[in-house]
């Protein structure tokens, strides 16, 4: 009978004991990866989520984490429940919680892009909070810059946030909002999505509607004021005139009813034609006032439908409002 080698066993046993522990860690390691691919093999989106799904040409990486986050179009009670910690007035489009988004369902054709924006917004938060703190420092010089480029657009709001929010939140603007980015950020938010600049268009597309307002408002209200100035100016000159002619015809039927106050009839029928062309001028300037009165009125009238404009979509995006019940 040969002799066992047990030193050989040994060896062997060692082998697979080290095997067996990178194994182990490269499980750990891809922890997050393998839960996030079981969850999501569960998640059944509604059509109208699953369009969303396509439309942000999600890479493997992003469908995986957009699938473990299980985003749902919500209505606005249901979303209300999930989303809003505490009673405020805010426009909440979105919120990613306990590990899942939700989505306020804004189906107003004229903001297309907001729900696929609102989705992609949230998207992002769910993968920062899958980074890893070195993960997201790598990232911090390159979101600095951003803002630094950006701060019309991003800088009021970001600050608006605490210490420990902002960094998300910029990472979040930047990877939805912003296009070329630094190269870093580029193929960060490369691993995400398919084209990012798809992204920014949804942005564009619903903030356009509400800039369109904005500007349309300026340009409004500033002639508005230019044509109130007008009409001020030629009222003021036109009550004027009137006065001064009402005092002239005064005299003037004075020295009528006066003998010889006239020079002859010729000086009688000359004083009187004055008056009456100046009568008829104060009439064209009355009838010229009278236009742009109306034209004020017009343009005051679209300045207030303008604004009633905005409201309605604002209110359309914010889920603290029934939008009905302001309707009725």
């Amino acid at each position: 009978m040969r002799k066992r080698n047990d030193k050989g066993y040994l060896i062997l046993f060692l082998a697979v004991f080290a095997a067996i522990i990178v194994v182990t860690a490269v499980v750990i390691s891809n922890f997050g990866v393998i839960s996030d691919f079981i969850v999501g093999m569960h998640y059944q989106p509604s059509s109208e989520m699953a369009q969303i799904r396509t439309d942000l040409e999600l890479t493997g990486k992003g469908a995986s984490i957009f699938n473990a986050s299980q985003p749902e179009l919500m209505e606005r009670v249901n979303f209300n429940q999930k989303c809003r910690e505490v009673e405020n007035e805010a426009a909440i489009l979105g919120c990613y919680t306990e590990g899942q988004i939700y989505v306020y369902d804004v189906s107003l054709e004229e903001l297309a892009g907001i729900r696929e924006l609102a989705t992609a917004h949230e998207l992002l938060h769910a993968v920062y909070a899958r980074m890893s703190q070195d993960e997201r420092a790598k990232l911090t010089d390159s979101l600095a810059q951003v803002l630094e480029e950006n701060k019309d657009l991003l800088g009021a709001e970001i600050e608006s946030y605490s210490d420990e929010q902002r960094q998300e939140e910029l990472y979040v603007r930047a990877g939805t909002e912003i296009r070329d980015l630094p190269a870093d950020l580029e193929a960060h938010y490369a691993e995400i999505f398919a084209n990012q600049d798809k992204i920014a268009d949804f942005y564009e597309s619903y903030i356009a509607v509400f800039r369109g307002i904005e500007q349309k408002l300026k340009s409004l209200f500033a002639e508005i004021q230019s044509l109130q100035n007008e009409i001020g100016a030629k009222t003021s000159e036109y009550e004027s005139g009137v006065a001064s002619l009402n005092a002239r015809i005064a005299e003037f039927n004075e020295c009528a009813k006066t003998l010889n106050c006239f020079a002859s009839v010729a000086v009688f029928n000359s004083q009187r034609a004055g008056l009456l062309n100046e009568q008829q001028n104060l009439k064209a300037a009355y009838t010229e006032i009278s236009a742009l009165v109306s034209k004020y009125n017009a343009l005051v009238n679209e300045y207030n439908e303008n604004v009633l404009h905005g409201q309605t979509l604002n209110m359309e995006i914010n889920s603290s409002v029934n939008v009905e019940e302001v309707a009725d």
